[in-house]
């Protein structure tokens, strides 16, 4: 009997194996499909008079992403900021999973930025459980965007889930322009990102 529940417990573990394979390879080709069309460096042309980047950042993507776009926009930068910590584990993504599904979300620190001198605002953050992550769920829940532009962004493994929509709901008072949503991808296309950054930017 326990050499058979072994051998269906390998089983199952190579099957899963297999799969996570396949869908890093999907990811992987999607990605490189995606980004080629990105090879053409442009330069920036944009005008969006004084902008502020607001982001909450965990492993570091949508921070890179909110620096790109301040150092292109000449913007002020805003970090959101939780009060606990954040360590990744498995009982954190069951606790986070938990949390969204409760509405549950985590204490911030720091004084909100005054958003009244701006004229547009960007706001990024990585997607979890393909929603947003629950930081961004409390700051938006803080804020009221004042009939300001607002330009969402978000970071992610492979798929930006209900990202938008969920951002939009939670955006108070805010005026949505373009969404762009980044996957988590290597350094070897960090010159594509880029150009998908400044083509963004471009044509908002």
């Amino acid at each position: 009997m326990f050499k058979k529940i072994l051998i269906i417990l390998i089983i199952i573990a190579i099957i899963g194996a297999i799969i996570a394979i396949i869908h890093n390879l999907r990811v992987a080709y999607r990605n490189k499909k995606e980004l080629s069309a990105f090879a053409k460096a442009e330069s920036y042309t944009a005008n969006l008079g004084k902008v502020l980047v607001i982001y909450y950042s965990w492993t570091g993507h949508t921070q890179d992403i909110a620096k790109q776009i301040a150092e292109l926009t000449k913007a002020d930068i805003y970090r959101i900021e939780t009060e606990e910590e954040f360590k990744s584990s498995p009982a954190f993504y069951a606790r986070v999973k938990k949390n969204l599904k409760e509405k549950n979300f985590p204490k911030l620190k720091g004084q909100l930025p005054d958003i009244n001198n701006y004229d547009t605002i960007f706001v990024g953050g990585p997607v979890w459980w393909y929603t947003m992550s629950t930081p961004l769920y409390s700051f938006l829940g803080q804020i009221d965007f004042k009939g300001k532009k607002v330009i969402p962004f978000s970071t992610q493994g492979s798929n930006p889930g209900t990202f938008l929509q969920d951002f939009t709901a939670n955006a108070r008072n805010a005026q949505i322009s373009t969404y762009a949503n980044f996957n988590n991808v290597s350094a070897k296309y960090n010159t594509e990102v880029h150009n998908k950054i400044v083509h963004w930017l471009n044509n908002l």
